[in-house]
């Protein structure tokens, strides 16, 4: 039995692969490296001019910008030069910006971490140079893109980085089987832009990609050194490239890697694409509906509308090539009524997926939302901004409570419906070795309250109905398994 673990990513934490590549580029030069946590490393090396020179290096959601802001303090206390980076920062562009570093990397962390070297080894007058306690302007270094993917180096992975992660939600292979898993980024940007989304304040604007060789001979290092058997895609685009993603998915497929893959695409993906990434390994693809009304799709997806025929048939095809099926939703909206909520109660029990996460609208800093509610905003704490701790922007017709109770209600209606009872019945129809994926996720679903114990759907996986039992509201487990 696999247990969740309630922390941000609301089970496991993912292995921090930007600065993971950030090390591996510093490797070359033989800096050395001591991870203090999931976003923290401090490169070290001896140099002859300076002495010894040490790093602190620091990326920062913008769920984590306080707990970031307090190991980089701790880090200055040290004596060390503090480099910030990641989604938070690139977001705020830095702007007014105090904090106990030195330097803020907007864009690229390779690119950006060797501007930084350049500076220290001219020995540019630094404006946050001082130790203790002082929260000064840092310099800011703009990142240039990198337009060659293929030349930077493969991230520098860390085992028990590996090892701690699991798919613990609905996953081919289960938790239990899942060696270690690992973060591939097989490209760099993002085809669309959403006014929810930060993308473009890291990544800039297009799309670059890495030759299918590349990707796939990572993807063998991994196997190697690693025996990891289950990877995540974190492209934004992966899918929209046809002609690439179709070399790649055939280079993976004959590579035999005996490795399992999800990632997440777009609803304008195309059958042949989908059928060659069945053939490659993958198993579990997502998909970013965001809004299940006509209003809310217009709000959230003006770019790629889609209807309920067209969204659950694609739902189906994928299921039919073993595809499981994550959709991802938001709520908490500042214009949404109790009209709108009841048409979200209506149509998401009509979703053939296998899976749903719904999030709270969060406008995250450098994006449009940011910019047109960041003054309606409902609270301070950066740390509520994580979208799932609560909505954070104002809605005058509902409550963060009452959103809350919403929330809850739409899980359970979804993994309560008839038509969930139905996709899960034909999924294991025709692929009976998913029971063991759908056993584990009934764990998880329990752990968080995200089902009853009375879904009927559960008499399909051999559960003895006896055994079922609840966590607590907090997301800890009381039981030891719903199976």
């Amino acid at each position: 039995m696999t247990t969740p673990i309630a922390n941000f990513h609301g089970h496991y934490r993912p292995e921090p692969i930007a600065l993971e590549s950030v090390v591996s580029m510093l490797m070359r030069d033989a800096w050395h490296s001591t991870w203090g946590s999931h976003n923290e490393v401090e490169m070290w090396r001896l140099d002859g001019r300076h002495g010894s020179q040490r790093f602190s290096l620091l990326s920062a959601m913008t769920s984590e910008w306080d707990e970031t802001l307090r190991r980089a303090l701790m880090a200055k206390r040290r004596g060390n030069t503090v480099v910030i980076g990641g989604f938070h920062v690139c977001g705020t562009q830095a702007v007014g910006l105090r904090a106990p570093c030195d330097y803020v990397v907007l864009g690229e962390g390779e690119e950006g971490m060797r501007e930084v070297l350049r500076r220290e080894e001219a020995r540019e007058p630094l404006q946050a140079r001082k130790h203790g306690d002082a929260c000064t302007a840092p310099i800011i270094v703009k990142a240039a893109v990198t337009a060659d993917i293929d030349q930077l180096p493969w991230p520098q992975r860390v085992r028990r980085f590996l090892e701690a992660y699991k798919i613990s939600d609905l996953m081919w292979p289960a938790p239990s089987d899942q060696q270690n898993v690992a973060m591939m980024l097989a490209s760099r940007g993002c085809v669309h832009d959403c006014d929810f989304c930060a993308s473009r304040t890291v990544w800039g604007k297009g799309v670059r990609l890495r030759s299918a060789d590349n990707v796939v001979a990572e993807l063998e290092d991994l196997k190697r050194r690693f025996g990891t058997n289950t990877i995540v895609f974190i492209d934004q685009s992966l899918g929209q490239a046809k002609t690439w993603t179709l070399e790649l998915c055939k280079v993976i497929e004959n590579a035999r890697l005996g490795m399992s893959w999800y990632h997440q695409s777009n609803l304008t993906i195309s059958r042949d694409v989908l059928q060659a990434m069945a053939a490659a390994g993958c198993t579990k693809i997502g998909f970013g509906l965001e809004g299940i009304s006509p209003r809310s799709v217009e709000r959230f997806k003006p770019h790629n509308p889609h209807d309920f025929d067209f969204v659950n048939d694609l739902f189906d095809y994928c299921n039919s090539l073993g595809l499981f099926v994550k959709v991802y939703l938001m709520l908490g909206s500042p214009w949404e009524t109790e009209r709108d909520i009841a048409e979200y109660r209506r149509n998401i029990s009509h979703i053939r997926a296998n899976e749903i996460k719904i999030s709270y609208f969060t406008p995250f800093p450098g994006t449009r939302a940011w910019d047109q509610y960041s003054d309606q905003l409902v609270t301070q704490d950066w740390a509520q901004f994580d979208t799932v701790a609560m909505p954070v922007v104002h809605n005058p017709r509902i409550s963060v409570e009452q959103y809350h109770a919403i929330r809850a209600g739409l899980f359970q209606t979804f993994y309560g419906s008839q038509t969930y009872y139905d996709v899960t019945a034909q999924m294991l129809r025709r692929f009976p070795h998913y029971v063991q994926s759908y056993r584990e996720f009934a764990d998880y679903l329990c752990a968080f309250n995200m089902i009853s114990g009375n879904e009927s759907w559960l008499d399909l996986l051999g559960l003895d109905r006896e055994s079922v039992s609840l966590a607590d509201p907090a997301g800890v487990v009381r039981a030891a398994s719903c199976s």
